[in-house]
């Protein structure tokens, strides 16, 4: 009898394994993003309140490296929806009144996933306007996608990397080195919703496997909003006045965002780092 828990937990660490190491990609076996066929159709979402400053940046870092953008305007006042309206990767700009009561990210992501699926989408990744995907993210998402499948993966975390006091640095000791989230999924009309305020997973409950997780892909997204100490603070203000008792983050709280003990720091690997800039500043 004793037997059995041991060997289902046996049986579990070794399926949960399979799926990270499936999902692997090593960069030797990568041809250049612009010439891997592409066997699904991925779109990426994005919901934004005046960001218009990081928007150009987005637009260049994952415009081709997606089918499609969808959008959602809360409201900006900076032109940020016209710029998204105006770009060719946006297939469509979801709009929110300027005088909302208040911010719904689940509402918001609700939207988005629902006109994914509208767009005719296969797989979604959620990424935000000061996020950035590695330069062979497409390549590496579509063999991470092909091989998990033959595991039943329908959902992946992706690495974040928070780039720290310059554009070519990221924090790596601690919780910093280790931050995964899980942004890249199967688009599914069933998408079920988690309802937390914030801090809530984007891919679909039911896509959790072993233990409730969402298997890790090898794919980076980097975070340009904590590059900067001043941002740092007010990110880390912000949050304790959203969950004073830190309540969406129990047991780490959000002391840690402008807690410089221990730190560390790693250059961007030059063969998986990001480029935003426009296109004809790449062809000069």
């Amino acid at each position: 009898m004793s037997a059995g828990p041991a060997r289902r937990s046996r049986t579990r660490w070794w399926l949960r394994r399979a799926v990270v190491e499936a999902t692997k990609v090593p960069s030797w076996s990568l041809r250049p993003a612009s010439r891997e066929p592409r066997r699904v159709r991925l779109l990426a979402l994005l919901a934004v309140r005046d960001e218009g400053a990081l928007l150009p940046g987005y637009l260049a870092s994952v415009g081709p490296h997606v089918d499609g953008i969808v959008a959602l305007d809360d409201g900006s006042t900076d032109g940020s929806a016209e710029i998204l309206e105006a770009a060719p990767q946006v297939l469509e700009v979801l709009r929110v009144p300027p005088d909302r009561a208040a911010w719904e990210d689940v509402a918001a992501h609700r939207r988005l996933v629902a006109a994914g699926v509208r767009h005719g989408a296969d797989w979604l990744v959620s990424l935000d306007a000061d996020e950035r995907v590695e330069r062979d993210f497409r390549a590496r998402a579509e063999r991470v996608i092909r091989r998990g499948g033959r595991l039943g993966a329908t959902a992946f975390a992706v690495r974040i990397r928070e780039l720290w006091d310059d554009p070519h640095h990221v924090r790596v000791d601690g919780i910093w080195g280790a931050k995964t989230q899980a942004r890249l999924f199967a688009a599914r009309a069933d998408h079920a919703f988690d309802e937390r305020p914030f801090h809530g997973q984007k891919a679909p409950l039911q896509a959790t496997v072993l233990g409730g997780r969402v298997p890790f892909a090898d794919l980076l997204v980097y975070h340009l909003r904590m590059i900067e100490p001043a941002a740092r603070a007010a990110r880390r203000a912000r949050y304790e006045e959203l969950d004073p008792q830190a309540l969406a983050q129990p047991g780490v709280g959000y002391a840690y965002l402008t807690d410089e003990r221990g730190l560390r720091r790693r250059a961007v690997p030059r063969r998986r780092g990001f480029d935003d800039r426009p296109a004809a500043e790449r062809a000069g």
